[in-house]
């Protein structure tokens, strides 16, 4: 009983952290994101792939992970050339 609530916990706290982290980001992306520049399709493929490993990192029960990925992320988008436009 007390294995089944412990992982119970666990899961709901990965959730809430997933959940957390999605929010902040879109919020982040709407107030940040591109509209005509050399780099937007980067911006969009970078977005997307860091979602997809997030939700892969909260299902496979490895949290830790998911601060690794949005480092990365941040890099990753700093890197961009956002300010030229098309």
């Amino acid at each position: 009983m007390i294995a089944v609530k412990s992982k119970y916990n666990s899961l709901l706290a990965i959730l809430i952290a997933v959940v957390i982290i999605g929010v902040v980001t879109v919020n982040i992306q709407q107030a940040s994101a591109p509209r005509q520049c050399g780099g937007c399709a980067a911006f969009k493929k970078l977005t997307h792939e860091f979602e997809k490993n997030v939700i892969d990192a909260a299902t496979t029960d490895d949290p830790n992970t998911i601060l690794g990925l949005l480092e990365q992320y941040s890099e990753d988008v700093r890197a961009l050339d956002l300010t030229s436009r098309r």
